[in-house]
């Protein structure tokens, strides 16, 4: 169908430039729908002038003037597509997602938006009769011409890829929803005290409401690693919660005197441009953890955190049951010989899946410390449970240290000395 005959077939309703326009959106750069509608329209107001036979709704002339047919057009109807969307609504939903945004600080947003049922349904109409060689949808300019107007009156850039707010408009309920972007912080922390968690543990038994299983308290334990350094920057922020992602965890237990990297996200973050480095003096200021090298950084990195093998150097103080037979010590280089078969422990099969694991100890010393006491030093493959390793947990972890010395693990002091980033 050529253009002036698809053009002379939509203006037989009443139909705005935009309208108009988007029918022929990939022809011609440096254009927008709304110029190309005007000019469109006016070349079809020349053939009419030329007194052609032109079969259209006149009403869509209405303002341009003829000089040699005798033709009014009257005041158009809304538009058969957008309902005068473009003319009459947007500066108002405009001024409505300004409202919305007010107070959020960003510098990037996108806008999306949920048009009208009749509007899509008006444009698939014409769409049949015209074709739809040259079109864009209506909701691609909408979102478009919503972004160039909230780009101008707030300054920020509109961004497809990675924007800090995206913005929902709801044509059908006359609402505006926003979506802000997590904050992602990276660092490494240390952790000093035991009997603190790397996250929160919500009490299973009241998911954080409260009862007597954990006094009220709704969480297992009074801290975390998550919650010391969640708590300075939540409130700088503005934000309500966290998540918090580490290259594995230390037992709840053990001391991780070697710093182990984390990202945590900041979700649904009022304020962006915070001090990191008075975050991290803040803190450290606590005995228990101290924080190094915050900074800012993306999602992708808590996959690489999490997927990431890393071996691990830890020191650990053992007491048995019996006295330490010297002549058995030689016998712990044979845990370096073959891979360590390892059943998921008692202590958190309950939460964890049942399955056997095969990992390395890379590196074994030795001290004795006393008549029942030893140090040890093991540099292990990454997800090797050390105190299992240790103990042989019931025979689920195999070879172990306890059946090596043939003597029962009474107590364990263990700490992580070192994270061997990669």
């Amino acid at each position: 169908m050529k253009i002036v005959t698809k053009a002379i077939e939509i203006l037989k309703n009443p139909i705005c430039d935009n309208c108009l326009g988007r029918e022929f959106s990939e022809l011609l750069s440096g254009y927008s729908n709304e110029q190309r509608g005007k000019v469109i329209r006016q070349f079809i107001g020349f053939l009419i002038d030329s007194d052609e036979k032109v079969e259209v709704d006149l009403s869509n002339f209405y303002g341009i003037k003829f000089r040699n047919v005798k033709i009014k057009p009257q005041r158009p109807k809304k538009c058969k597509i957008c309902k005068n969307f473009f003319q009459e609504k947007i500066d108002k939903v405009v001024e409505k997602i300004r409202e919305k945004i007010k107070g959020i600080e960003f510098n990037t947003f996108l806008i999306g938006s949920i048009i009208l049922d009749e509007m899509v349904k008006a444009q698939e109409n014409v769409w049949a009769k015209v074709g739809i060689e040259y079109v864009e949808p209506i909701k691609s300019e909408i979102n478009r011409e919503l972004g160039k107007r909230v780009e101008k009156l707030t300054g920020k850039k509109f961004d497809l890829k990675n924007p800090d707010v995206t913005v929902l408009v709801d044509l059908n309920t006359d609402s505006i929803r926003t979506q802000v972007r997590s904050l992602y912080v990276f660092g490494r922390y240390q952790k000093f005290a035991r009997g603190i968690p790397q996250t929160k543990w919500i009490c299973p038994k009241c998911k954080g409401g409260g009862c007597t299983y954990c006094n009220g308290k709704g969480k297992l334990y009074p801290t975390s690693i998550q919650e010391i350094i969640e708590k300075p920057l939540l409130k700088v922020v503005k934000a309500k919660k966290s998540k918090f992602s580490g290259a594995g965890r230390e037992d709840i237990n053990a001391r991780c005197l070697g710093f182990r990297p984390f990202v945590i996200e900041l979700i649904k973050p009022i304020r962006r441009k915070i001090d990191l480095k008075k975050i991290e003096k803040q803190i450290s200021r606590s005995k228990k953890i101290k924080v190094k090298g915050l900074k800012f950084t993306g999602k992708d990195l808590i996959r690489k955190l999490k997927t990431a093998r890393i071996d691990k150097t830890y020191s650990t103080k053992v007491e048995f049951k019996k006295k330490i037979d010297k002549n058995k010590l030689k016998k712990l280089k044979d845990l370096l010989k073959e891979p360590i078969l390892q059943k998921t422990p008692l202590r958190v099969v309950h939460r964890r899946t049942d399955k056997f694991r095969r990992r390395a100890v890379k590196k074994i010393s030795w001290k004795i410390l006393g008549n029942k006491k030893l140090q040890l030093k093991i540099r292990s493959e990454s997800g090797l449970y050390i105190r299992e390793l240790i103990t042989g947990d019931e025979g689920r972890t195999q070879p172990n240290i306890a059946d090596l010395l043939g003597n029962k693990v009474k107590k364990i002091e263990l700490d992580v000395i070192k994270i061997h980033e990669k």
